[in-house]
């Protein structure tokens, strides 16, 4: 009987060409892992930066607002002591004339206006009450009253400004009879004009453990400007952001 010739024999990987291929391997999924986690970093690195940005610009735009419309009257000719008398409305009290006030002690903020369009609704969303036609009727003054707690903006004691962290505000004053600003102060006295207020917040993201480490240059800046604070540095790893306008209450024209 013949026998066939079979080829040569069949050998399979050696030990070191498979430690070799593990290697290789383990390299390229720590390089594809590292990619992934720095990919994820930065994407929520960037949506903290958008909720900052978005959030203050949208809740910022609402105080803009009530700030703007502080002693509009819906008839220019009708004079300030008729429609603005003293009153008080809630925790605000007004002298006769006076639009805008502020109590240093309890940081509230108070004005005062005429609703000028039907439809026209104040910060916290109740609706006020205008007249038919711009610059025909006289209504009744809406009262608006801003303060600070528990890290919330409030509007008549509901929030639109979440996560803030510190808000200051700084008044442009002037003597009886001068419409231009002389001075800001921290704490206007009675009888100071105030003519444009300047204000500033530090806000921080929603989530936490997003910036690489602890110090943050925007905390720190405004620690220093405001509290003579050197190298602060925050309790926890969200981003801090510092917004912050001056307004001319275009509407002032006593």
């Amino acid at each position: 009987m013949k026998l066939k010739k079979v080829g040569p024999p069949q050998y399979g990987l050696s030990i070191i060409e498979i430690l070799v291929a593990l290697a290789l391997s383990s390299l390229l999924v720590l390089g594809i892992t590292q990619i992934y986690i720095d990919n994820k970093s930065n994407y929520a690195f960037q949506q903290g930066q958008s909720d900052n940005i978005e959030g203050a610009r949208y809740s910022m735009l609402i105080f803009e607002e009530e700030l703007y419309r502080a002693g509009y009257r819906s008839r220019p000719d009708a004079d300030y002591i008729d429609i603005f008398r003293a009153a008080t409305v809630g925790n605000c009290s007004f002298a006769t004339g006076e639009v805008i006030n502020y109590d240093g002690d309890t940081q509230r903020l108070c004005l005062r206006y005429q609703p000028n369009v039907p439809g026209v609704t104040s910060c916290d969303g109740s609706a006020l009450t205008a007249g038919d036609e711009p610059y025909v009727e006289l209504v009744d003054p809406a009262v608006v009253e801003f303060r600070v707690e528990d890290g919330d903006l409030l509007c008549n004691g509901e929030a639109i400004i979440a996560n803030l962290v510190d808000f200051k505000m700084e008044f442009g004053v002037s003597a009886e009879g001068v419409r231009e600003t002389q001075e800001y102060k921290l704490n206007p006295a009675a009888n100071d004009r105030i003519r444009s207020v300047r204000y500033a917040a530090l806000i921080k993201s929603r989530a936490t453990n997003l910036a690489n480490e602890a110090d943050s240059s925007q905390y720190a800046a405004w620690r220093e400007k405001w509290y003579e604070e050197e190298s602060a540095t925050p309790d926890d790893l969200a981003l801090y952001m510092v917004t912050e306008n001056t307004l001319a209450l275009r509407n002032l024209t006593q």
